[in-house]
């Protein structure tokens, strides 16, 4: 609202305060306690709405801070290796998971409050729900399905595809999330696409598979830049990287969990709105 607007709002909101005070005093001796409760909440009312809807220093707003449970992760650590072994990352991943869920609230209290435009401030609380809501299903596993295949070693690899897809999508997720905080827009941090698990992909090198889209490069930590060490995942001829094995993903796969395309984390967050939409199933075929 402009300063004019927000003068031209004082008179009205001053007459309602008077005219309720001019009731609270001439009202009956025994209705004293009601006049007075209805000022109350017609002062703070009317308060709260030129708040509201006025750039009027009416008090000063309570400043936001950010903090996560304790003890809080390194979001940026390399993981251990599973070697194979779910269990051993599903700690990892339920607990970044919980953490994101926890402060995925912070978003809707900042989405009008930070200095950030509308869309940029929509997009960033978009990217901390959706990722929020995909971690978490990440590190659920099938209860009520049972076993996804007759083949346990297609089971263990799809279910570190998932963990991992679950521990991504917390980092996106808590960055948008700091993004706010600090009113600064996102910027790329991929993953390193031969283990996501590894540190960051600052490097950009050659794909070892021919990728879809024709991508000529791909995000690597160092480590992997100069001497790839892929994630490996079970099969029943032995271990594969995962980028190789028909078990993980497709979606998280192909796009080497963001890896792939050079960008702050918006196409793993569009994947997972279309995997999100209503009455769409996860695909999960095996090739022979």
């Amino acid at each position: 609202m402009t300063r004019t607007g927000d003068v031209l709002c004082l008179p009205p909101a001053a007459g309602a305060i008077a005219g309720t005070a001019w009731y609270a005093a001439n009202a009956d001796t025994g209705q004293h306690y009601e006049a007075g409760l209805i000022l109350g909440l017609a002062t703070a009312l009317t308060v709260a709405l030129l708040r509201r809807f006025t750039t009027l220093p009416l008090g000063r707003r309570r400043p936001y801070t950010f903090a996560l449970p304790l003890p809080a992760p390194d979001w940026r650590a390399p993981l251990p290796d599973p070697r194979g072994d779910p269990e051993a990352l599903r700690g990892y991943a339920e607990q970044r998971a919980a953490l994101l869920s926890d402060a995925s609230a912070l978003g809707d209290g900042l989405r009008d409050t930070c200095s950030l435009t509308p869309p940029l401030r929509a997009e960033l609380t978009s990217f901390a729900t959706t990722a929020s809501i995909q971690a978490s299903n990440s590190v659920i596993p099938p209860a009520f399905e049972g076993p996804a295949s007759l083949d346990p070693a297609y089971d263990a690899a799809h279910a570190i595809g998932e963990l991992v897809a679950g521990i991504e999508f917390s980092r996106i997720g808590m960055r948008a999330l700091e993004a706010l905080v600090t009113e600064q827009p996102l910027r790329p941090d991929p993953p390193c696409y031969f283990n996501p698990l590894h540190a960051r992909g600052h490097a950009r090198v050659a794909p070892p598979v021919a990728l879809e889209g024709a991508a000529v490069e791909v995000a690597a930590c160092d480590a992997c830049a100069r001497e790839p060490a892929p994630l490996m995942v079970p099969s029943a001829a032995g271990p594969v990287p995962y980028y190789e094995s028909d078990a993980v993903d497709p979606r998280w796969r192909l796009l080497g969990y963001g890896a792939v395309v050079p960008d702050d984390g918006a196409t793993m967050i569009a994947t997972a709105h279309d995997g999100l939409r209503p009455g769409a199933k996860r695909q999960r075929t095996k090739v022979g």
